[in-house]
């Protein structure tokens, strides 16, 4: 009398639990908490069949980052930078260098959604410019008044851009 035994599947490996578990966080899939309990479970085989189908899945949208900056000037490693709104609505990051007395504006690499609020350059900041350059750091305008050059920033800038200062 012969006995045949039976072929039991192998349980699923620790590296198939990491990335069925790493699919399920980043895919859409039909499966409830419990279904997934169960297939952390199931056997080496049956996982596979389990990430095979995660993996023809879409994946999950990625969160839309809100941008809370502002058009103005920052400073960011010791450059400073101009944001502005574009016609389309969209902001504009300009890199600011003075050669001479003349503003010049170029391309920059950061992306407004880069900068912080910690990032807007400070009223001491735009003192220090002015003073450097004899430009005002808000609206760039050569500083022409006396009190203006002496503050390093235009009145209207001053009031505008810190008014509780």
């Amino acid at each position: 009398m012969s006995t045949t035994a039976t072929k039991t599947d192998a349980p699923a490996t620790d590296r198939q639990r990491a990335l069925f578990d790493r699919l399920v966080e980043e895919r859409v899939h039909p499966y409830t908490p419990e279904v997934i309990a169960l297939l952390r479970k199931a056997s080496g085989p049956n996982m596979s069949k389990a990430i095979s189908a995660l993996l023809g899945a879409p994946r999950k949208p990625k969160p839309v980052e809100t941008v809370t900056i502002e058009p103005g000037v920052y400073k960011k490693n010791g450059d400073i930078y101009e944001i502005k709104k574009s016609r389309t609505g969209v902001l504009r990051v300009k890199r600011i260098r003075v050669v001479g007395s003349k503003v010049q504006r170029y391309a920059s690499f950061y992306r407004a959604g880069q900068f912080t609020p910690d990032d807007k350059v400070t009223l001491d900041d735009a003192t220090g410019f002015g003073h450097q350059y004899g430009i005002c750091c808000c609206c760039f305008r050569l500083l022409t008044d006396a009190q203006s050059v002496h503050d390093g920033i235009g009145p209207v800038c001053k009031k505008r851009y810190f008014p509780a200062q």
